[in-house]
């Protein structure tokens, strides 16, 4: 649509904005311009998080048999063991959430807009599909907006198209309905930023309803998965299982058919399938995590979860797309 057309539909004057009154009412009618983010992660949570691998849970039940059977000095060892693995997860993951946290909270962003014919800074929360919203090279964009006028105006899409350049804006419509959000030149979205230029836009779209919003909410569909890591994790647990299932079977047959006491032939059952457990790997895979999970946080890279550093390590396939010309690459 042109410009104007989209004007007259949001029933908003360029010039003066909208009336404080009817930016109220239309704020109470589309809700804060705001996206939701998921709720502050308790250290509860966090610790919960550190317990749930096959691994701890089968070394975990090794130590309770271990010390059912008298072995002690074993299950001292296999309890420090996990307490040692836990706590360096514990703290290096709650330090990266924390962080992340207070990222978001320092990521809140004003506007220019203008109201009641006058030109005022906002909270990027206060707006409303119909303010008008003045943009230079440096401004992070609070809304979608259409672009009414724009001079020289280009804007940064990285975030949210992949493109490694930025992007020239003009107020000129996109002829097809169809349009991708990369070829949209007449938009500018949601916490991109301006680079060169100056512009006058209209908001069309805030919060939810924004092409970034749109993205949350598939993301906060999606269906948690596990790590490389803690795939392989959980075949080896479960391999480990079988292992020690047909050791202590093997040994107890040994010994009924030697008519050895029933008792000990248990108890000798039970303490080397303790023995078969590798106390040591859970320790071992954590503590290179969190070496990885460190040197990405000297490079100004933040993780969320200390498996996610395996993760980045498994990628095998980085996509390479042209687009007018142009090469981009983004993972």
């Amino acid at each position: 649509m042109p410009a104007s057309e989209v004007l007259r539909a949001l029933q908003v004057d360029p010039g003066g904005g909208l009336a404080e009154s009817e930016a109220t009412d239309r704020r109470i009618r589309f809700g804060s311009n705001a996206i939701a983010t998921r709720k502050r992660i308790g250290a509860l949570t966090i610790l919960l998080h550190q317990l749930r691998s096959p691994v701890v849970l089968l070394l975990a039940t090794a130590a309770a048999l271990a010390f059912w059977f008298g072995e002690l000095e074993e299950s001292v060892a296999i309890v420090s063991v996990l307490g040692l693995n836990t706590l360096v997860g514990f703290v290096t993951e709650t330090r990266a959430v924390r962080s992340i946290e207070a990222l978001r909270a320092l990521g809140r962003t004003s506007a220019r807009v203008r109201r009641d014919g006058h030109t005022r800074v906002l909270p990027a929360e206060d707006l409303v599909p119909g303010d008008i919203l003045l943009v230079e090279a440096g401004d992070a964009i609070s809304a979608d907006l259409r672009i009414v006028e724009a001079s020289r105006l280009a804007a940064d899409e990285s975030t949210l198209t992949g493109e490694s350049v930025p992007v020239d804006k003009s107020a000129e419509p996109t002829f097809f309905q169809d349009a991708r959000t990369s070829e949209r030149t007449s938009m500018l979205f949601k916490r991109n930023g301006g680079t060169r230029g100056s512009g006058l836009g209209v908001a069309v779209a805030t919060g939810a309803q924004s092409e970034l919003g749109r993205i949350s909410h598939l993301v906060e569909e999606a269906e948690p998965q596990n790590s490389p890591i803690e795939r392989k994790l959980a075949r080896l647990s479960g391999q480990l299982i079988w292992a020690v299932g047909l050791l202590t079977v093997l040994i107890a047959a040994v010994g009924i058919a030697r008519r050895e006491n029933a008792f000990l032939i248990m108890e000798s059952s039970i303490a080397l399938a303790v023995a078969a457990i590798p106390e040591g790997l859970p320790i071992v895979a954590t503590l290179a995590l969190a070496r990885g999970m460190w040197r990405m946080a000297r490079q100004n890279a933040l993780l969320e979860r200390l498996s996610a550093v395996e993760t980045l390590g498994a990628t095998t396939v980085i996509l390479g797309m042209r687009s007018g010309g142009r090469d981009l690459s983004w993972l």
